[in-house]
Formats: C-alpha cells, sequence, structure tokens
C-alpha cells in the first residue's frame, strides 16, 4: 500500500486565525479522471450535487452566513436601514440567498459560491482521498492528478452552459450551493492520497471508487460589515 502526496499552491498565502471560517465536505462513489479527451461533464455535476446539501446546511446553521445572506437580501428588498437597526439579522436570509444565486445564474441553475472575491481574501484545501490502490487497480501518476482535477472542477460554479451538459436543477436546487466562484481564488490544496478498502456500507471496491474528506479553511474579509457577523 502507498500513500501519495502534493501540493497544488495557487497564491501560496498563508491562512490566518483571524475572521477564519472552517468546516470539512465529504464526497463518496464514483470518480473519474478527466483531461482534455474527456472533460467529465455529468461526473462533475454528480459530485457537485452530492456538496449542494452540505453547503446548503452550512449556510443555513451558520450564524456569519446567515447575518451575511439576511443583509444582501435586505439590501436587495430596499431594507437595509431596517436591517441595520433590526434585533433579528437573520430576518431577510431567503432573500438574500436568492439575490446570490441571481448573480450567479448559468442555464437555468441560480448557484450561490462560498468563495467569492467580494467575500474571501484567501482559501485554502486540505483533500484526503482514498482510492482502490492493489494491483487490480494500478493508477499512473496522471490518472491520480486527473481524479483531483475532477474534483476540483466540482468545487467551482460552472462557467458556461458547456460545463453543465443536459443537467437541469431538481426541485431542491434553486438555488445550487457550490463551494468556489473560480479556483483561482484558491490559495493553497493539500492532497494526500491513500489505500479505499471498501466505501461505507459497501460489499465490495470498485476500481473507481473513492472516497474524499476535503478540509477548507477560509480568510473572509476583515472589517466591517464581516467582522460583526463573524466575530
Amino acid at each position: 500500500m502507498k500513500t501519495y502526496e502534493w501540493s497544488i499552491i495557487g497564491t501560496g498565502d498563508p491562512i490566518e486565525s483571524e475572521n477564519k471560517l472552517e468546516f470539512r465536505l465529504l464526497y463518496q462513489g464514483e470518480l473519474l479522471p478527466c483531461g482534455n479527451s474527456n472533460k467529465r461533464v455529468p461526473e462533475k455535476h454528480a459530485i457537485r450535487k452530492s456538496l449542494h446539501p452540505q453547503l446548503k446546511r452550512l449556510w443555513n446553521m451558520q450564524k456569519g452566513l446567515r447575518q451575511y445572506a439576511s443583509y444582501v437580501g435586505a439590501e436587495a428588498v430596499g431594507k437595509k436601514n431596517e436591517y441595520m437597526h433590526s434585533g433579528t439579522r437573520d430576518k431577510w436570509v431567503g432573500e438574500g440567498l436568492e439575490a446570490l444565486g441571481k448573480n450567479w445564474n448559468r442555464s437555468g441553475f441560480n448557484f450561490v459560491p462560498l468563495v467569492t472575491s467580494d467575500f474571501a481574501l484567501r482559501c485554502r484545501l486540505d483533500i484526503l482521498l482514498l482510492r482502490p490502490t492493489d494491483e487490480k487497480f494500478v493508477l499512473r501518476q496522471g490518472d491520480l492528478d486527473g481524479h483531483v482535477k475532477t474534483i476540483f472542477d466540482a468545487l467551482r460554479i460552472p462557467s458556461d452552459a458547456q460545463e453543465l451538459g443536459e443537467a437541469k436543477p431538481a426541485e431542491d436546487e434553486n438555488p445550487f450551493f457550490c463551494l468556489l466562484q473560480d479556483d483561482n481564488l484558491i490559495s493553497e490544496v493539500h492532497v494526500v492520497g491513500d489505500q479505499l478498502l471498501v466505501l461505507p456500507n459497501g460489499r465490495e471496491v470498485r476500481a473507481n471508487d473513492a472516497f474524499a474528506v476535503i478540509h477548507v479553511q477560509i480568510n473572509h474579509l476583515g472589517g466591517r460589515p464581516f467582522s460583526r457577523w463573524f466575530d
């Protein structure tokens, strides 16, 4: 059994302890490498769909994100002054998420990315990727890079209709929550790969099975109004 690890450096700016939001995302299922000959559009969107409810719950349970969404919502419906003097700072969460989604509309999807240039200064990802590694499932380094690229692309909103293919939003996917506006906002990615024995609740391992734990650390913008929500 061979463990592999590598880092991908973006801006290289270190994550700071102040103004930090931190959480983990999980993915289990099929993971195929992408490349120039096969963009894996349906497979990437399937991963996106599995991460959507996790990020949706984060937006609805994290106090700072709820208040940020409410601020956007109050501004969208002309209630900014009322928001500033209201004792209930999460009154307009629904309106805010709807307004954010309309900002990132793609082919009928209203995406809500968490890491945007307006919100985040830097973002670090630490990915634990478990894949079958015994002799039956030998992988080349290029395949491993392709698997990480598939995950990477699935974390961001699609840039155009071609990256969505034939996908349509489901009833509970309006808005549709994603991690990234653009992967250029990533400051650093560190990947550790190890052996997958079998997926949880599985009976046998398949060649394209994968289990990923994605540790996300974000430095949101400091100062008003962001410090008011996350302090």
